[in-house]
């Protein structure tokens, strides 16, 4: 689909005046600095905004910065993480402050970007845009809930992400990216709860698994506990958790290979 300029304008027009009237106050947009944007979307990647509100208010009082974050034990960058859920995210971002301390410099291109633990090439772009205000081209829910809904809603055929793509950087307003994101992600969350979920229009649109009763649940009730309990045998932790052994002990290999514990003496424990 190409737009004329006179449709772009329009587009633009309509965007930013719904961000206006629906934009919300968030800590990352009032400061936005790097780190805070970095803290920010890797939180958001699998969490609502109002649970990151809470636990990125309570991230940055134990981590003011990113140097502090980059020296923290990552015992207690999980601690601190705990009830967001995801957890290995806390270990992409603690891995990545610390290669970004390392530099000496703040990465601002999306192959440097992308080069981090856990950063992919729509976190990598959104990056960009919110701390430096780069014209990046990147997909989101919300993102993807405004251009169906604007160019497609009455399609009988899923839309291809490749479509949207082509929209998204047709209409970029590069006057101020940061802002015209900001209108978009509002805008999408004024949608979804007003006319339902458009992204089910998609190619992209999964339907995510069930936590009750997971893998991932019983991998973030072992972490839970060792946070709380320390270092713990396989067999302390079965009997604790009211796991069978046989369930444990590949759940525990997985932790181990993603780093996110380690085993000494028999004992596993927070990496």
């Amino acid at each position: 689909m190409v737009l004329s300029t006179s449709d772009i304008h329009t587009f633009q027009d309509d965007v930013l005046r719904q961000g206006t009237l629906l934009y919300r106050e968030m800590p990352w947009r009032t400061d936005c600095n790097p780190y805070y944007i970095l803290l920010s979307e890797v939180m958001l990647q699998q969490t609502q905004v109002p649970r990151v509100l809470q636990k990125f208010s309570e991230f940055i009082t134990a981590f003011p910065t990113l140097e502090s974050l980059a020296l923290a034990d990552f015992y207690q960058v999980l601690s601190c993480w705990s009830g967001l859920g995801y957890n290995r995210r806390a270990k992409f971002l603690h891995q990545a402050a610390i290669q970004i301390h390392n530099r000496g410099a703040f990465p601002e291109t999306v192959k440097e970007l992308q080069q981090l633990p856990g950063i992919g090439p729509n976190t990598a772009a959104s990056i960009l845009v919110y701390a430096f205000n780069q014209s990046q081209v990147f997909i989101e829910t919300n993102v993807r809930t405004v251009f169906i809904y604007h160019f497609f809603q009455h399609s009988s055929e899923k839309i291809p992400e490749k479509d949207l793509h082509t929209l998204v950087e047709q209409t970029m307003y590069t006057v101020n990216p940061r802002q015209w994101y900001w209108a978009l992600m509002d805008y999408g969350t004024y949608i979804k709860k007003t006319y339902g979920n458009f992204n089910a229009m998609s190619t992209m649109h999964t339907t995510q698994s069930k936590f009750e009763g997971s893998v991932r649940q019983k991998r973030a009730a072992i972490l839970r506990f060792l946070i709380q309990q320390g270092a713990q045998s396989a067999e302390s932790i079965s009997y604790s958790l009211e796991y069978t052994l046989e369930d444990i002990i590949p759940l525990l290999n997985v932790l181990q290979t993603q780093g996110m514990i380690r085993c000494e003496n028999a004992l596993y424990c927070i990496a």
